[in-house]
């Protein structure tokens, strides 16, 4: 399956504090995935060369933004049957929902689900019970995190979920971004920079 992903850079003490966060309360994913807001949800492996060509035309057009998460919500994704706290996007909301619009409904491209309105969000813990995500957000509480949390978007990722693995295939770098040399989860390179 097939994941859109926006991987926003935070300042050392966010970014950190959101890692302690999610590898305390579910440090499989946390371990699988960093930190991340998804633009396409589970897409068909055929809609690869779509996605690509679609984000490397919104990118073109997209500056690089800044993101600010606040709002932490509890929430039962019935069609996935999972629980999830997240904090949700405060700011930005406008480049993420142009680049989920450009990613959804075009030839070749996922569908949108019309009794699914995309909501921008930092997932910080699922479950497919409610107690561990309860649980979680108490702690979230407890430990008085400094909100709202900022954060800059410069690019955004396809990536590939398969057995358990996590592959990282395309980053598009957004107008204007010069983008370093990162890693991925793996410990490997991103193999494709698309530029336009």
């Amino acid at each position: 399956m097939l994941y859109v992903l926006c991987l926003p850079r935070f300042a050392a003490a966010d970014a950190d504090r959101i890692d302690a966060f999610r590898r305390r309360h579910e440090p499989a994913r946390a371990t699988l995935v960093p930190p991340h807001l998804t633009l396409v949800f589970g897409a068909a492996m055929a809609c690869r060369p779509a996605l690509e060509t679609a984000l490397a035309a919104v990118a073109a057009t997209e500056p690089a933004f800044d993101l600010t998460l606040g709002d932490p919500h509890t929430h039962l994704d019935d069609r996935r049957r999972e629980y999830a706290f997240y904090l949700r996007a405060l700011d930005g909301t406008g480049p993420l929902a142009r680049l989920h619009a450009a990613l959804h409904d075009g030839s070749g491209l996922p569908t949108r689900r019309p009794d699914t309105p995309f909501d921008p969000h930092l997932t910080l813990t699922g479950a497919p019970e409610a107690e561990p995500v309860t649980a979680a957000a108490a702690a979230f509480a407890a430990d008085a995190w400094p909100l709202p949390v900022r954060g800059h978007v410069d690019a955004v990722e396809i990536v590939q979920l398969l057995e358990g693995r996590l592959d990282r295939l395309t980053r598009v770098p957004l107008a204007g971004s010069v983008l370093l040399a990162e890693k991925g989860a793996t410990g490997e390179a991103c193999p494709q920079d698309v530029r336009s």
